[in-house]
């Protein structure tokens, strides 16, 4: 009943999306061997043939590059930081309204993460050292980009390109749960990771 209130939601503007309800891992992995293209999965993670993060990571393999964002009522939060760490846009608690659903829908395909804050602060995810391994390089561009150094000088400094960056930047989000640029930088100040 939720995914058919969900397509009903997605299908109606302003977003229009035409949507597919596959109800087990092995229909949701046929489809996306599709030519059909995909915007978003919205994947539950308790659907049958579901296993883990295992059948998790075979799904966000599959869907590449297309976004996979998580939806459960109740789900590991270990569980989701590594598929987070691995790939996915986050997760859907299925206890949010349908109107905050459709806005983590916009958030994800903008390509941000979302995390529900009230259940997946950083304090139970911060290392001993304040670094969620985070490299040596990691923790040098994340510092640049605190001072105000765009992609391109950040580039320049590390004697890198700009692509490199924007897979760094990508890499220390997904480690640091962080929604954005000044979100991550947020996070590195708030844990002594960066000055």
């Amino acid at each position: 009943m939720l995914s058919e209130t969900l397509a009903l939601a997605l299908s109606e503007p302003p977003r229009s999306f035409r949507t597919e309800i596959s109800g087990t891992h092995k229909q949701t992995k046929m489809a996306l061997k599709s030519d059909r293209p995909f915007d978003l999965v919205m994947l539950d993670i308790r659907m049958p043939g579901m296993f883990g993060l295992k059948s998790i990571n075979e799904i966000i393999e599959a869907a590449a590059p297309t976004p996979v964002v998580l939806l459960s009522g109740n789900a590991d939060k270990t569980m989701v930081l590594s598929a987070v760490e691995n790939g996915a846009r986050g997760l859907i608690p299925k206890t949010l309204s349908i109107k905050s659903v459709m806005s983590v829908v916009d958030l994800v395909i903008s390509g941000q993460i979302f995390l529900p804050a009230e259940e997946y602060n950083h304090s139970d995810n911060v290392g001993r050292e304040g670094e969620l391994n985070l490299s040596q390089r990691e923790v040098g561009v994340l510092q640049l980009t605190s001072e105000g150094l765009t992609n391109k000088e950040i580039a320049s400094a590390f004697g890198s390109n700009e692509a490199v960056v924007k897979a760094q930047m990508r890499y220390i989000c997904r480690k640091l749960v962080a929604r954005n640029r000044a979100h991550a930088v947020s996070i590195g100040r708030k844990f002594n990771i960066i000055e």
